[in-house]
């Protein structure tokens, strides 16, 4: 019987290691950027709303990392630890940037979650633990503020805006840097913080919604469950964050983290194709300017002795 041999390795296949690092990194900053776009994509054109989008995603995520969970337990992490990082980018999280979405174009949550997130993490980190930001990281922060501001101003400015959804994205992005801190501070890994996050809010939430709302679900069409158990659920908390880890191991965690400077580009884009939604001429300098002050942050800590490990949306 012929014994089928194994897979030869990637060196052996004449493909450079740092270019699969490159496209692996690459894909999921796409799979990340398309999350607000499959979001408001179910909010505006299908029956589901804020509420039963959440409870798909930490329900399929929760089901999936259930058993890892089972088997790497709590890792010696506190209940406080826990209760921020699953505030932080779990259930509370997808409820505030879906409740955004559902009220505003995609360029605003592409410019402003992400940007303020960085913002948010430098100021938490240098007010809160004590670090001590460099000249490049204060001109980074400059920038993104200057950005952040740009859209503000165009969004509270513009009628056919709500500029709540303004101050719901900074509140994203305060979540969000909450979990970014809290992971980093805990020392949890990416696969175990996104296990306890899915987890937790399925253990949370999934209660919560079916004693408010049922079976209410099921109401929708199949196929409109389908796209977001599978997008939400499997993409984003299992196969982008698979796709990301393995870049890290071929190109190292400092330049890994600058492919989040890929992520807002990446959604207006997705939009535009997706949603034809068109960004404005502010939304654009906006994006230009913040993805220029995340990227000079993010080469920072590049170069740094302890850089800032992306996770994903």
């Amino acid at each position: 019987m012929t014994r089928l041999s194994a897979s030869p390795p990637i060196s052996q296949l004449g493909i450079d290691r740092r270019w699969v690092g490159v496209l692996l990194g690459l894909a999921s900053a796409l799979i990340w950027g398309a999350f607000p776009v499959v979001t408001r994509f179910g909010l505006t054109h299908t029956a589901l709303d804020v509420y039963d989008i959440t409870c798909i995603r930490y329900t399929v995520s929760g089901v999936m990392l259930l058993p890892f969970l089972v088997r790497r337990g709590l890792m010696g992490l506190s209940w406080t630890a826990i209760a921020l990082m699953t505030a932080g980018i779990g259930a509370p999280y997808m409820l505030v940037v879906a409740f955004g979405l559902g009220m505003a174009p995609v360029e605003q949550f592409a410019v402003v979650t992400p940007g303020s997130m960085i913002l948010f993490s430098a100021l938490i980190s240098a007010w809160g633990l004590g670090a001590r930001l460099s000249r490049r990281e204060t001109a980074g922060i400059a920038l993104i503020i200057l950005g952040v501001a740009l859209v503000g101003f165009h969004n509270f400015s513009a009628v056919r805006s709500s500029p709540w959804a303004y101050l719901i994205f900074l509140l994203g992005g305060l979540l969000w840097a909450i979990y970014t801190v809290s992971s980093k501070q805990f020392s949890a890994s990416a696969l175990h913080a996104t296990a306890i996050v899915s987890v937790f809010s399925m253990i949370i939430y999934l209660p919560a919604y079916l004693a408010t709302r049922g079976l209410h679900l099921l109401q929708a069409p199949l196929v409109d469950i389908g796209v977001q158990a599978f997008y939400q659920g499997v993409m984003v908390s299992t196969v982008a964050l698979f796709f990301f880890s393995k870049s890290v191991q071929i190109l190292g965690a400092a330049v890994g983290a600058t492919f989040a400077a890929v992520v807002p580009g990446a959604a207006t884009l997705l939009a535009l194709l997706v949603l034809d939604e068109r960004p404005s001429a502010t939304a654009i300098a906006g994006l230009v300017i913040v993805t220029g002050g995340m990227t000079a942050m993010l080469i920072q800590q590049r170069r740094s002795s302890s850089p800032v490990e992306s996770r994903g949306t």
